[in-house]
């Protein structure tokens, strides 16, 4: 019999069960009105490069930037890449929720990246919807359930049909979170709730990720954990994404890089990522997750030239 249809997508967990340090980037799709293209070649040269998947971010509620799911389907099937494809939880009711994953599942997504979802940028008194989820462990309890075959109940409907879902289940985490408690519990609860592979909030101190793996492991939780990074170009820059994300950049990584922008060379920024890769490396880290963000030739360079090393 013929298959017709999308791919069913290879899970993350899967690639990363294999011991081999694992290359990948993260996109973020177009604002609306763009030239589709433009995703197109930024995917192909990430892919080329030596991504050995990619992840696909969910714009906030009023970000103006859709087309999560195909962007997600279109790097499964026509570049033959496995895809997270992030999917947040703020603005909608677990009915909602269910749909949006069928609406996935039927496309052949099966890594999924369960996030509540920030509020869109530059809207300071912005609440949740309410009846939607506050918490991103919540969302983790329903992708699972769907998993078990477990269903929504809808008053006036009984359905004696309940196909198991196969989703592969990752989660954000955040090594440096100020509240050390928080930090742990947060992620627990995650792990608990059924995450199966986690990647960090942006992060560049090599220290600080070891001390979050060490921790978690005290707590009997040994899911891979995906470092995420972002190329650094100048001490200048460093201080905008420092503040920007409130995280913080260790005076180790700094003094790799140049004081300026006008300063900073394609040269310097690759050796400076480069020795960061390999510090996370030394770590324990099973890979290194790429924020491309505007820097689609940069991170492509550097994932040719660690793909070689």
């Amino acid at each position: 019999m013929t298959r017709f249809g999308p791919k069913t997508d290879r899970k993350i967990t899967e690639l990363l069960s294999t011991g081999r340090f694992t290359l990948s980037a993260e996109i973020i799709p177009p604002r609306n009105g763009a030239n589709p293209e433009t995703i197109i070649k930024q995917v192909e040269s990430l892919t080329n490069s030596g991504s050995q998947f990619l992840a696909v971010t969910k714009g906030a509620g009023g970000s103006l930037r859709g087309g999560s799911l195909p962007i997600a389907q279109m790097i499964k099937d026509s570049f033959q890449t496995p895809c997270i494809a992030h999917f947040t939880c703020r603005d909608l009711l677990p009915e909602e929720v269910e749909n949006q994953l069928i609406d996935h599942h039927f496309f052949g997504i099966r890594n999924i990246l369960a996030l509540r979802g920030d509020p869109p940028v530059g809207i300071e008194k912005w609440n949740p919807r309410e009846g939607s989820y506050p918490y991103a462990y919540q969302l983790v309890e329903q992708i699972q359930a769907l998993n078990h075959g477990r269903y929504l109940d809808r008053p006036g409907f009984k359905s004696t049909e309940r196909a198991k879902m196969d989703f592969c289940i990752g989660v954000a985490c955040y090594p440096d979170h100020e509240n050390p408690k928080e930090r742990r519990d947060f992620y627990s609860q995650k792990v608990k709730a059924g995450a199966e592979f986690a990647i960090t909030q942006m992060l560049f101190d090599a220290d600080s990720y070891a001390r979050f793996i060490d921790e978690a492991a005290k707590d009997g939780i040994t899911i891979p954990v995906l470092p995420g990074t972002r190329m650094l170009k100048s001490r200048e820059q460093a201080a905008k994404v420092g503040q920007r994300f409130g995280v913080p950049i260790p005076k180790s990584y700094l003094d790799r890089l140049p004081e300026t922008d006008a300063q900073a060379t394609p040269e310097s920024t690759l050796a400076a990522f480069a020795k960061f890769t390999e510090e996370l490396r030394t770590r324990g880290a099973p890979g290194m997750h790429v924020f491309v963000l505007n820097d689609t030739e940069l991170a492509s360079q550097a994932l040719t030239a660690l793909s070689k090393a």
